[in-house]
């Protein structure tokens, strides 16, 4: 057994370098659902709460996060930060407008003005659940592409920030991630009308498509060398849009792999830990970062049936060189398993992963607003008491 107890951010950088620590690392995914609610505000309330926020949500949320961590004691993955962009004067701003609606919750309505043209989007905001996405920026592909690239601006104008202003957020508590979206991923956010239009957009307009994911993944590693200049603990790249489950191992090899491959040769040679999430069916995308990139980390290999990994097998096969995070399931079994149900799965899983180290105890993706807080606090147990290194 180890001769100390480790912090939880000193035993996540153990098992995202492939070794032990005291005990198995665990962190499950609880993102923000789990927080909102325990804060015991409306999400609505918490999700537009007015403050400034660095990340992919609000402070409020970012914050329950990491009182989450610490009620339910697991290794903390703190993904709620980013460096502010250094935006020119002359760049359009948005103009937000929040609304209540009949039903409950808030609306916002937002545009802005660029020399291409007008682009908007809207939200709904919900008192009892996470938002939505109701309007994306780009409706009409060839129309608004070049509205948003505008927006973006060009090379030359891409600056941000030194640091992290909340870099001590999470503390000893967890690791510091900065987050970036995978290309797929990104193009999600921007593109309305849902998988259906972003597919159509592949097939219909391949050459046109090609040149958009290539501006963005030279975006993406300019902001990832920006983020590594600061030095997070990890840069976590973001693919749930780039799911086999929703979309092919042809266009996560055409758009999504050479970002991969470029961002974690940058974070290797910076010495930060590299790690990307895709969700569901993610079998042949785990395999082909663990052969042909230099990622540390991937989750959260999720099994049947949602999705496709035989996560022991995965880790026989890679567990040497990459360290593995999941998966018990979110959607069923962590909602509805008895405690003694997850503490049986939990050792199952230390028993064919956690040997040697390199092996985080987690879940799938994100765990539901309605999970039961006994069946999170018996997963944090097991790898603390089981899942003890000898």
């Amino acid at each position: 057994m180890a001769s100390r107890e480790l912090t939880g951010r000193q035993r996540m950088l153990a098992a995202y370098s492939c070794r032990q620590g005291d005990h198995v690392a665990v962190c499950p995914d609880l993102s923000n659902m789990v927080p909102v609610r325990l804060s015991g505000r409306p999400f609505d309330q918490m999700y537009l709460d007015g403050l400034p926020h660095e990340g992919y949500t609000s402070a409020s949320v970012a914050g329950a996060y990491v009182e989450a961590v610490k009620y339910f004691g697991f290794d903390g993955m703190y993904i709620y930060g980013s460096l502010p962009e250094i935006v020119p004067e002359e760049k359009p701003r948005w103009n937000e407008e929040v609304r209540r609606h009949p039903d409950g919750g808030k609306t916002t309505q937002s545009s802005l003005q660029t020399r291409h043209g007008v682009l908007s989007r809207a939200t709904r905001y919900f008192p009892d659940e996470p938002p939505w996405d109701t309007e994306k920026p780009v409706k009409d592909l060839q129309r608004d592409w070049p509205r948003l690239r505008s927006l973006m601006g060009e090379p030359e104008t891409w600056k941000w920030q030194n640091d992290f202003s909340n870099r001590n957020a999470i503390g000893e508590r967890g690791v510091y991630a900065f987050i970036l979206p995978l290309p797929q991923d990104w193009w999600f956010a921007q593109r309305d009308g849902g998988y259906n239009n972003l597919f159509f957009d592949y097939v219909d307009n391949g050459p046109y498509m090609q040149e958009v994911m290539e501006f963005y993944s030279a975006y993406g590693v300019a902001k990832a060398r920006a983020g590594l200049a600061a030095r997070p603990d990890e840069i976590w790249l973001g693919g749930s849009a780039s799911s086999l489950s929703v979309s092919s191992l042809e266009y996560f090899r055409l758009f999504d792999l050479p970002f991969i491959k470029a961002v974690s040769a940058l974070c290797k040679q910076a010495g930060v830990v590299s790690h990307v999430h895709v969700c569901g069916k993610s079998a042949r995308a785990a395999e082909l970062m663990a052969e042909e990139s230099d990622v540390n980390v991937i989750e959260p290999l999720e099994g049947s049936p949602g999705g496709d990994v035989d996560i022991a097998a995965f880790k026989r096969r890679y567990g040497h060189r990459v360290c593995i995070k999941g998966n018990l399931n979110t959607y069923d079994f962590m909602l509805h398993a008895t405690p003694s149900q997850v503490e049986a799965e939990s050792k199952r899983l230390i028993d064919e992963c956690a040997g040697g180290g390199g092996f985080v105890l987690s879940t799938g993706d994100q765990c539901g607003r309605d999970t039961p807080d006994a069946n999170i606090f018996k997963l944090v147990e097991v790898a603390q008491t089981y899942g003890c290194y000898r």
